[in-house]
């Protein structure tokens, strides 16, 4: 055994020291020391070059862009904070070509200028990287038209695990069968890491919102999961306690759909009994949630319900809204660690804080599991 003063093995120390002169004699910039070591790739083929090196010594790899957090056990990190570019912008056809590094925030700071956006996120998303963004739990999947959930990448440039460089090809919605997207999004880059992505954009317009009271926190979950089923789903919306009841505030987008949709939910929700929350200005309830001490899942509706029921969640903001469920941001009124905890459930995956994040779906759940291992093997033969 290994004394606290010397937690490394010589073996170890020598194996990093290793890599290092390897990584430095391939042309990267290298820092840390013999407990681990930081590769800063300036452009995707010195990250090309990073992978490879990496990928060959059997080293774990934790991939970092702007605003990402550290990850535990790693013995590298692949920092990606100087491709952080947004390469460009086309207003015109709604989409962004922009490095894996770069900040979700000032992606969506420089499509304002364009007159576009990212939509809605969760916090942890827009604290992020794009490349954590779309490898990371969430697939970078967003609410759209229709109660539905996709992913903002068009396509994806990704490093394979011997340091080539892909990038897949804009396919139409209706486009079936394996995809290289599908083994970089939401693989946390354990085989595949992301380099840059084409974003689709929405267009930017005014938001309409409403606000009204409801019995209970669980009454008013299903009511927006009614909404939602119905095709009224809003882009995001806040479920906390109000006068008596619950206060729940909507906000709905586009150009075209969104007044409309308000217009219909409140015809809906009036046939129930609940006023419009008069004395409450929308925008105000709506920026209440989420804060940073809330824990963010992705949930079912059923799953929602049932925690407001127990009386485990004192205020909801739910993002991503789609006919089964949503991502939610869940004050609990309790430590992240504990809350985490008391949440998990079937129908909840816990998203953040990343020390109690849950695993995604694997691709045997969505009985895939032959095309994938087909896919994998391919690339790794080729």
């Amino acid at each position: 055994m290994r004394s606290a003063r010397d937690p490394q093995s010589r073996k170890a120390r020598l194996v990093i020291g290793d890599l290092r002169r390897e990584l430095e004699t391939a042309g990267l910039a290298v820092s840390g020391d013999e407990a681990g070591i930081r590769v800063i790739p300036t452009d995707v083929a010195s990250l090309s070059r990073a992978v490879a090196t990496l990928r060959r010594s059997g080293a774990r790899i934790d991939v970092r862009g702007e605003g990402d957090g550290a990850r535990a056990g790693a013995e590298a990190i692949l920092d990606l904070g100087k491709l952080n570019r947004v390469v460009a912008v086309d207003a015109a056809t709604g989409i962004a070509r922009v490095e894996a590094g770069c900040r979700v925030q000032a992606l969506e700071a420089a499509v304002r200028h364009a007159s576009a956006t990212l939509g809605p996120l969760l916090p942890s998303v827009r604290a992020g990287s794009v490349g954590s963004w779309l490898a990371g739990p969430t697939r970078g999947e967003r609410g759209i038209p229709g109660a539905r959930r996709e992913t903002a990448a068009l396509a994806v440039s990704v490093i394979l695990p011997d340091g080539r460089i892909a990038e897949s090809r804009a396919a139409p919605r209706s486009a079936t069968g394996p995809d290289l997207d599908h083994l970089a999004l939401g693989g946390e880059g354990h085989l595949f890491v992301v380099a840059g992505a084409v974003i689709r954009l929405f267009p930017s317009a005014a938001s309409c919102a409403a606000a009204f009271r409801a019995p209970s926190l669980e009454d008013a979950v299903e009511a927006v999961a009614r909404l939602c089923r119905d095709r009224l789903e809003p882009a995001r919306a806040v479920v906390r306690p109000g006068g008596g009841g619950a206060l729940l505030a909507f906000c709905w987008e586009g150009p075209l759909c969104g007044a409309l949709h308000r217009e219909r939910a409140i015809r809906s929700l009036d046939r129930k009994g609940w006023p419009l929350a008069a004395d409450v200005d929308p925008a105000d309830a709506l920026e209440a949630l989420p804060r940073a001490d809330c824990v963010e899942v992705d949930a079912t509706w059923e799953s929602l319900a049932r925690i407001a029921r127990e009386g485990r969640a004192d205020a909801f903001g739910l993002f991503g809204l789609h006919a089964g469920g949503a991502f939610a941001a869940v004050d609990c009124g309790h430590p992240l660690e504990a809350a985490a905890g008391a949440l998990r459930r079937p129908g909840v995956r816990i998203i953040a804080p990343g020390s109690q994040r849950d695993a995604a779906p694997g691709w045997e759940s969505m009985g895939a599991l032959g095309a994938w291992q087909r896919l994998v093997a391919a690339v790794e033969g080729a």
